[in-house]
């Protein structure tokens, strides 16, 4: 649904606030605030109210709630004296005064009305698998009400998973997921699933069994395809309850994460079926990302070209753009087939995902790698926290980031990033443990930065011979000259110094790499 008031539109479907067409950034309690009220204008709704509807029921403090309505009103430009849309009422609660105006969600392909949708399946609102930024198409994901297995009092935990998850979901931009309001409408019931995805335009389903007892909780959760029924992933989770909401909040970040790194891979297998002939866009951006865990150069030509194509098939594309910015970045970082001016094309591409999709973590996380390779250190940090607040939970951004913060000195940082990755995907790329060497480096514990070096693997990547031929270097083993050899075989114009300055590191740092290297070259 939109919501429209004043100079605002609210899009639910998209987690989205716009003034006179321009998104504006929003933390997330503070969406759902907006939200609430505007669904219930022209009415006094209490604190309670509130705190039910917007943190659904749990123990906030009055100062969080006056603090939530303080920022919803410096977003929709009220103030104390000035309340045009968020009015308090003395003792009894806050009026949304401004009229709303519902309407549908605009789409780009066609949907069946919200009065089909509920003759044909009880309630509910057809989602489409095309991007609102772009043409691009995205798997479709329909999160069935998580069943409470447990005491009739749970059903509010079994539904707060479910809308956690939902919420969670969206912020992957290559997933359409199906509003949290639209599956809760089939609580209880027996669904065909074919059927259900077909009317639904659902690709997959999600469903789950949650389970409370003797201080502990138990959740099953299985990703199905929505065709076949074939079930494509399952897990459980097995915790001990502690803060009830802390544990939710956990457990919704890694089935989300896992769901969408999943789904990903899912999306991946059925493009890599298709011929070259039958490749659209988004089939294009899904080959391309193989690029990404294996760093050679014959990937990355390949890359290139498929992002290439997938521009110009899908010029609104932002997850191709943000990729191709990647791709064309590589020329500059590893040297990999360079053309012309890679990092100023990387800035042209980063910066057009960001406008076609402002709320896109990955492209606001590659603008940010863009920034850290112009040496604008404060636009890198800008833009890469912005990413990471909205999405949390995608592994790549976490990684991305911690990377490139451990690089530029950052190394603690980079590494809790990095962590919080792995323990996302647990089935991460060996890139995910370069923060890992780069801090043990820095710390003079060179046999750990060694056994990191050998979790990263990649041995056609010069970045890996580097750190070990370093680190061994220091230790004076008599291996560290074949580590430097090697990094000379891959990289035969080689310069340390040019190399370190590139990637952003300190005088200190480079110091101190520099010198293992020297010791490597003279064992």
């Amino acid at each position: 649904m939109r919501y429209q008031f004043g100079d605002y539109e609210l899009a639910t479907e998209r987690y989205e606030l716009k003034r006179n067409g321009i998104v504006l950034h929003v933390e997330p309690l503070v969406f759902d605030l907006i939200l609430f009220l505007s669904r219930h204008p022209g009415r006094v709704v209490s604190r309670d109210e509130i705190v039910d509807g917007v943190w659904r029921g749990r123990l906030v403090s009055e100062a969080t709630i006056d603090g939530c309505i303080k920022s919803a009103r410096r977003i929709l430009g009220d103030s104390g004296d000035n309340q045009s849309y968020i009015r308090t009422v003395r003792g009894r609660g806050f009026e949304f005064a401004a009229p709303v105006t519902a309407l549908d969600e605009e789409q780009s392909s066609v949907n069946s009305s919200r009065e089909q949708t509920q003759e044909r399946l009880g309630e509910g609102v057809v989602n489409t698998d095309v991007s609102p930024f772009g043409t691009a198409p995205r798997p479709v994901l329909a999160v069935f009400p998580i069943a409470n297995q447990s005491a009739e009092a749970d059903d509010y935990f079994a539904d707060g998973l479910t809308e956690d998850i939902v919420t969670n979901l969206s912020r992957f931009r290559d997933l359409r997921v199906i509003a949290a309001g639209s599956t809760l409408q089939f609580k209880g019931r027996s669904i065909n699933v074919p059927e259900f995805c077909r009317r639904m335009r659902a690709a997959y389903v999600v469903q789950g069994r949650v389970r409370r007892a003797a201080g502990r909780v138990r959740i099953t959760v299985q990703l199905i395809d929505g065709v076949s029924c074939v079930q494509l992933w399952g897990d459980h989770y097995d915790r001990e309850m502690g803060d009830i909401f802390d544990l939710q909040d956990e457990l919704t970040r890694r089935i989300a994460a896992t769901l969408g790194v999943k789904l990903q891979d899912v999306s991946l297998e059925r493009a890599m079926a298709k011929g070259p002939l039958e490749l659209d866009s988004y089939d294009c951006v899904l080959r391309a990302r193989r690029y990404t865990s294996a760093l050679s150069a014959e990937m990355h030509a390949e890359a290139r070209d498929l992002l290439e194509r997938a521009v110009e098939l899908d010029p609104l594309s932002s997850g191709a753009h943000a990729l191709l910015a990647n791709i064309y970045l590589a020329e500059h970082r590893f040297e990999m087939n360079p053309r012309p001016d890679p990092i100023g094309r990387a800035l042209t591409h980063a910066l057009r995902a960001t406008e076609l999709d402002p709320r896109n973590a990955y492209a606001r996380c590659w603008l940010a790698i863009v920034h850290f390779f112009r040496g604008e250190n404060e636009k890198f940090e800008a833009e890469s926290q912005l990413a990471l607040r909205l999405n949390p939970n995608d592994p790549e951004t976490l990684a991305d980031i911690g990377h490139y913060l451990a690089f530029m000195g950052e190394f603690e940082r980079g590494v809790e990033l990095s962590r919080r990755a792995q323990e996302l995907n647990p089935l991460h790329p060996g890139w995910y443990y370069f923060s890992f060497a780069r801090r043990d480096y820095n710390r003079t514990a060179y046999e750990d930065t060694i056994r990191w070096v050998e979790k990263i693997g990649l041995p056609h990547f010069y970045w890996t011979h580097l750190l070990d031929a370093a680190a061994k270097g220091q230790l004076g083993r008599p291996d560290a000259g074949k580590a430097l050899s090697r990094i000379l075989e891959i990289k035969p114009n080689f310069s340390a110094r040019l190399e370190l300055r590139k990637w952003n590191a300190s005088p200190e740092d480079l110091d101190h790499i520099v010198e293992g290297l020297r010791k490597a070259g003279n064992g």
